[in-house]
């Protein structure tokens, strides 16, 4: 029978470097040739042949099968070896890897294409550098001594908790730049059919196929896994002349995620787990792993692991292959940055492995369990290669809960410490400079998409407008039925508060930042809090818009009652959340006061991206304050006011929350001259909830003056302050006490501004206004309003709902808790964590807008619950 050739697919130089490790590997068989083993040769030319040949051919039982019903090869195998190259084995027609391993099914379909380009475009932000400084702070701290003694960490493996879109996956793979072997392995489930990166069959099906239906299998099935990952690694990698080369072959192949190569090594990486497995099956005795009886909590690890014994099934056949690729890698593994990670293995969409299973474990309580073994056996050697599993679930963060705590870091029973999750994916990477956009073209969806995470800028390429506005609604309305879907829409605008002592807090917490883009900002050291957040992102804002008014309005705000009711919701202290509703739903109500027909409204050049969203554009101050206060209310203000605020704007689609005052030091890092710091919010599109503790005022909306005075858009900004009351006395007398001029404001604007002071608490109606001109402030338009009412507010006239929600928000806000709850309300309020972890990094112009939040400090005097001053 005749021994065809296929098209030589290698290089030379391809050829050579393999040639070298086939050669090396039978040294001992070249210096005998009477003990030339045919099978032995055949098997070392398939493992080292690029994925290019079959890799069942690289088992002894397939190869000695070959070798017999082709009688030739054995005369073609003599005359290689004698030569010591391998080409023409390599080339033989019944030794290629057959076709059906990458079948026309398996080609990425036109639209993997795209989103790998973009997935592929230029990185943004300085996340994986902060990461790489995060793992390299983690191989030290493993390795570290205490006095003589080894570190207390239990393994190389740590977590990346994020939601959708805040770039988990690409932080990954963009690794791969910084010299660093990954292998990305995404495990989603198997009928996710639409997300990118999309599920590697293999590593999937051996780690999240039935995990839960027996522990001593899945030991098998984990440490298999791993050899199986070391041994290809090792194969791959050790057939390269130079270290260069290595890594350049390995990033052109393997992390090009639509790669025929990466199709063909995790093929051989099956077959190479499949004879590990059966092995492994083979030799473990009966006796080799209790069994895991009992069914233990979300936060222990003994009872899931403890149980199982030192000696896992598998564990010599993993920590010889680990062995075998740290040692055939010396040049990569020996460098001089000691510490520097060298080998990842990112585990992306790892959420499954998190459940817990029929027989009371968790799949990955014993997959760290095989990473601490092979970990542990290299606390001398110190080979920095480490697991990393990245998820949108924040109990990723509770791999190995534990029972007792040391040093504020989570360890299990017997004393082993696991690393902090890590949360510092970015924000606003991809956000115009200040100087990049003028102040009247800030609504253009070109401009909008930077702020935020980089998922809306990178799908730019992809889709239109409209079509990545219908991709932002879908991921904050989430993929599964919620019943708190009126909290996201309304947290994502208005800032609420959910209170952490309240039974459903959690699950809401949980279930937001998996399923509807809450950003995860911290999780303690301990795993006892997570800081959790919607930070300013004005296109998502106006996805919240849409949902909020495609007839929602009413269910939702009905649906926030009665959380605030229940005490899932924290109303605040003096009117704070009925005035953010109250402001922020006016705008959109007049922006709605006819149907809107779309949510983007398109340019007058034609360029999609110069496109505008109905919820930035620039709504006129006089318009508004017609709408809100009814429409004599500039005949009430007069005509220098109405001329004074005549080319005067506001645009806010959202509010965000500060944790200090307007004005702190100059001296202060992040310090703003307040007219940039009111221009950077009118950028963002964002109105401002001003801290609890800052004097006079509560609220500021960033005002534009659209004329032509001023020499750039910091002359043409001013504000409009707002004081918010739930009193049952008359607070009048305040509003001429605002000024922006007081030490912890610093406006020194010449530009007409607002002060706006509400009693919301009264229930008789009153509208005041006046104009007045103060050489030191400028000109001042002063508003007095009381009562939540149509009288007041005539645009509530539009929602009866609104009016009954903010009145019962008042009511609620100055009703104190009484009994067992007043005492719940105090404790959680006293309550601040010492350690905060890890914040989220902030890496666009904006970063020195956010502050993170503080809780108020409450006493208990007379029965009364009291703010302190």
């Amino acid at each position: 029978m005749s021994l065809s050739l296929v098209s030589n697919t290698l290089d030379d130089a391809i050829h050579d470097a393999l040639d070298k490790q086939v050669n090396l590997c039978v040294e001992d068989d070249l210096k005998r040739p009477s003990i030339f083993n045919h099978t032995c040769v055949l098997r070392t030319i398939v493992e080292y042949s690029n994925g290019t040949l079959d890799p069942k051919y690289g088992s002894s039982e397939p190869a000695r099968e070959l070798l017999m019903s082709h009688p030739g090869l054995d005369n073609v195998l003599d005359v290689a070896w004698k030569s010591g190259s391998y080409r023409d084995i390599r080339n033989l027609a019944i030794l290629q890897a057959p076709k059906r391993l990458i079948t026309e099914a398996d080609q990425p379909a036109v639209t993997d294409y795209a989103l790998y380009e973009a997935f592929t475009s230029p990185y943004h932000g300085q996340a994986v550098d902060t990461f790489l400084k995060y793992l390299e702070h983690n191989n030290k701290e493993f390795h570290h001594k205490i006095e003589g003694n080894a570190s207390n960490y239990y393994g190389k493996f740590c977590s990346i908790v994020q939601s959708s879109g805040t770039g988990k996956s690409r932080l990954l793979c963009e690794l791969r730049t910084k010299g660093v072997v990954v292998l990305y392995m995404n495990l989603r489930p198997s009928d996710d059919k639409t997300g990118f990166p999309a599920r590697d069959d293999v590593p999937a099906d051996i780690l999240t196929t039935n995990p839960g239906s027996d522990a001593v299998d899945y030991c098998s099935r984990c440490c298999a896994f791993f050899a199986a990952v070391f041994t290809s690694v090792h194969k791959f990698l050790s057939a390269f002349r130079s270290l260069e080369d290595a890594l350049q072959q390995w990033n052109t192949s393997i992390c090009n995620l639509l790669s025929a190569d990466r199709k063909r090594f995790f093929a051989t990486l099956k077959v190479r787990y499949e004879t590990y497995y059966k092995r492994i099956k083979e030799n473990a005795s009966k006796d080799a792993v209790a069994e895991i009886n009992d069914k233990p909590s979300r936060l222990s690890i003994s009872a899931e692991v403890e149980q199982v014994t030192k000696s896992m099934p598998g564990q010599k056949f993993m920590t010889r292959a680990y062995s075998d690729m740290v040692k055939s890698l010396d040049k990569l593994f020996r460098g001089t940055e000691r510490n520097k990670p060298k080998f990842v293995i990112a585990l992306d969409d790892a959420q499954s492995l998190n459940v817990q299973g029929p027989e009371g474990y968790r799949p990955s309580t014993i997959l760290c369990r095989a990473i601490s073994v092979y970990s542990g056996a290299d606390r001398v050697d110190n080979h920095s290669v480490w697991v990393v599993f990245a998820s949108t679930a924040l109990r990723m963060a509770d791999f190995i809960a534990p029972r007792t705590y040391y040093d504020s870091a989570r360890i299990p029973a017997d004393g082993r410490l696991i690393y902090p999750p890590y949360c510092q994916l970015g924000w606003d990477a991809r956000a115009d400079p200040l100087e990049g956009t003028t102040a009247t073209k800030v609504a253009q969806v070109g401009h909008i998409m930077g702020y935020g995470r980089a998922l809306w800028k990178s799908l730019q390429e992809l889709y239109n407008a409209q079509d990545i506005m219908g991709v932002a609604i879908s991921k904050l309305s989430g993929t599964s039925e919620n019943k708190n879907l009126s909290l996201v829409v309304l947290s994502q605008r208005v800032c609420l508060n959910i209170t952490f002592s309240h039974h459903e807090a959690v699950e809401f917490v949980e279930s937001a930042v998996a399923n509807h883009l809450l950003v995860c900002i911290a999780i303690t050291d301990d795993r006892n809090w997570s800081f959790t957040t919607y930070p300013s992102e004005p296109f998502l804002s106006c996805a919240a818009a849409s949902l909020l008014h495609e007839g929602n309005l009413d269910i939702f705000l009905k649906a926030l009652e009665a959380k605030i009711l229940s005490g899932m919701v924290d109303v605040g202290k003096s009117g704070e959340l009925a005035s953010r509703l109250l402001w922020l739903l006016a705008k959109d109500l007049y922006v709605r006061r006819t149907p809107l027909r779309t949510l983007i409204i398109p340019a007058v050049d034609g360029q999609e991206w110069n496109s505008e969203l109905v919820d930035c554009q620039m709504t006129s101050v006089l318009e508004y304050f017609c709408f809100v206060f009814g429409d004599d209310f500039w005949d009430r203000a007069g005509k220098k006011a109405k001329k004074a605020f005549k080319n005067a704007f506001v645009n806010f689609s959202h509010w965000i929350s500060m944790d200090e005052n307007i004005w702190v030091s100059k001296n202060h890092d992040d310090q703003l001259e307040t007219d940039e710091w009111t221009l950077r919010h009118w950028h963002r599109t964002s109105a401002v909830q001003c801290c609890y503790n800052q004097p006079l005022v509560d609220k500021m909306i960033p005002v534009y003056f659209d004329d032509r005075h001023g020499e750039n858009d910091l002359s043409h900004v001013s504000q409009i302050f707002i004081s918010d009351r739930t009193q049952r006395r008359s607070s009048e007398n305040e509003l001429d006490k605002i000024t922006r001029d007081h030490d912890s404001i610093r406006c020194h604007s010449s530009r007409p501004w607002v002060a706006i002071l509400v009693d919301m608490g009264l229930k008789k109606s009153e509208v005041k206004v006046k104009f007045s001109h103060n050489l030191a402030e400028g000109p001042c338009l002063r508003i007095y309003a009381a009562a939540i009412n149509v009288k007041t507010f005539p645009f509530l006239s539009r929602s009866e709902q609104l009016s009954l929600t903010l009145r019962s928000i008042t009511v609620h806000e100055r009703t104190p808790p009484n009994g067992r709850q007043r005492m719940q309300f105090l404790q959680e309020q006293l309550f601040i964590p010492d350690s905060i972890g890890q914040y989220l990094g902030f890496d666009g112009s904006d970063s020195n807008v956010w502050r993170r939040v503080q809780y108020s400090q409450w006493d208990i005097f007379d029965g009364e619950l009291n703010a302190e001053d």
